[in-house]
């Protein structure tokens, strides 16, 4: 087990891993459900932040109900602490709902009633997963900026593959994440997952000088969708089908990548995220 590191303020920072994908549809919400669960089992304590402001729906899969989210928060209604919910195998998760979208425009004094709380968050994480929405929406590419790693999720499909590298090649030029990761989700075969991630990389090296790290592919699992209809999306159960062991092995592999950590502590962290101070650390990814 590695070290913990407490999310409260003076403390260093979780490790930030920012799901994101340039299309909608193509299991980025799945996928960091079980990147979660996958290194929860590996002995990580792992809380998800719920950033897609559209599709919300990570208490969902985890089969959680959410009382209350972050615009609960920031109306005075409750503190941070209380809309945290723990789900399958210990992980926590903040749900967001649409009050995420005003994370991005509060008043300094907003911003800073948030901040003050993050000592009064009574766990410690290791990992922190953000499940950004899709697209290149400023709040997503934020997201994404903030994060010391950063894995985009696609399937072999031709148009979920373009709007990928459109995500990536946003990602570079506007926000300097130069090494993101990759992810073929729903192959059919091994081989469809490495002809479709070498087509990006190759792109990517090519046009924009972007190392794409190939993170590895899950396959089309139907026992995925019978699990997301009976709301058992993360289980004991579910980390060992085949798709539960081919996330497995993707986060084993980011957990295993060295990437520079942004953050001071969890207050720096989420003065990053609430657009407070840049924080683009040079060759960070």
């Amino acid at each position: 087990m590695s070290k913990v590191r407490s999310i409260q303020g003076g403390a260093k920072a979780p490790k930030v891993i920012a799901v994101t994908s340039g299309k909608g549809g193509v299991g980025k919400t799945l996928s960091t459900v079980h990147l979660a669960v996958a290194a929860q089992r590996m002995g990580h304590s792992v809380l998800i932040l719920d950033g897609d402001m559209g599709l919300a729906n990570v208490d969902v899969v985890l089969g959680l109900q959410a009382r209350y989210n972050i615009r609960d928060v920031l109306d005075g209604h409750v503190s941070l602490q209380d809309i945290i919910l723990t789900g399958p195998l210990g992980i926590d998760v903040i749900p967001s709902g649409s009050g995420i979208a005003s994370l991005t425009n509060l008043s300094y004094v907003q911003q800073q009633q948030i901040i003050d709380q993050i000592p009064s968050i009574n766990k410690t994480y290791d990992i922190l997963f953000i499940d950004t929405g899709a697209g290149i929406a400023s709040n997503v590419t934020h997201f994404c900026s903030i994060a010391d790693q950063v894995l985009v999720v696609t399937t072999p499909e031709p148009h979920a593959l373009t709007d990928a590298y459109a995500l990536i090649k946003v990602l570079a030029e506007s926000h300097g994440v130069k090494r993101p990761h990759l992810m073929i989700n729903q192959t059919r075969i091994e081989s469809e997952g490495l002809k479709s991630a070498s087509r990006i990389t190759e792109v990517a090296m090519r046009f924009l000088n972007v190392q794409v790290s190939y993170a590895g592919h899950v396959p089309l699992d139907p026992q995925v969708t019978r699990s997301v209809m009976q709301r058992r999306a993360a289980s004991e159960q579910s980390t060992y089908t085949i798709s539960g062991q081919a996330w497995s092995q993707i986060a084993r592999k980011l957990l295993g990548m060295s990437a520079p950590n942004q953050h001071a502590d969890a207050q720096d962290f989420w003065r990053s995220l609430l657009r407070q101070e840049p924080v683009r650390v040079e060759g960070a990814k």
